[in-house]
């Protein structure tokens, strides 16, 4: 059970916040961020809202030095950063996809719509399966302690299917960077 709040606590949390500063600073005070939010969940007493204040002391100092890095021409972290919107990633099919996609492209067909070239657009396409690659756009980015996004996967047909929170990765189910597969 997560502890009442003291308003001060409170306050301080909401310092931890970084979708104000650049992609390579984010991944600086990212950790911050959800450490603060734990020990908040999870401890009370005056003492967190000391610790949290230290913590953002700290976190404050980690992002000069950060910045201070990029500057002087070097990455602050060989760890990539998170895709922006609109970037086009590659997604791997899992088998509860390829059912739905393929269920829907089936339906289409059975339903007589394909041939009755009446203007209605269903889904149709080639048969998908799991472990397919296909390639998608980021649509949003949540930054949470692993980085999860939501994508519209371009299919081989006429449609699309929405993956939702999808961390990166080599499995099905998961998204890739081009090149990186």
């Amino acid at each position: 059970m997560t502890p009442q709040l003291h308003p001060a606590t409170a306050q301080l949390l909401g310092n931890f916040r970084y979708d104000h500063l650049p992609a390579d600073l984010q991944e600086v005070s990212r950790p911050f961020h959800d450490l603060a939010h734990r020990l908040a969940e999870t401890l009370t007493g005056p003492e967190v809202t000391r610790a949290l204040g230290d913590l953002w002391d700290a976190k404050n100092w980690a992002v000069v030095a950060a910045s201070n890095t990029a500057l002087e021409g070097t990455a602050p972290s060989t760890a990539p950063s998170a895709p922006e919107a609109g970037a086009i990633v590659l997604y791997r099919v899992t088998a509860a996809d390829a059912d739905g996609i393929n269920r829907r492209r089936k339906d289409f067909h059975d339903n007589g719509s394909a041939e009755s070239r009446t203007g209605f657009i269903g889904h149709f396409g080639n048969w998908v399966r799991e472990g397919d690659l296909f390639p998608a756009v980021v649509v949003q980015v949540h930054a949470e302690s692993v980085v999860t996004c939501n994508l519209q996967v371009l299919l081989d047909g006429n449609d699309t299917y929405w993956a939702t929170s999808r961390p990166e990765g080599t499995s099905t189910g998961t998204w890739s960077r081009k090149g990186g597969v």
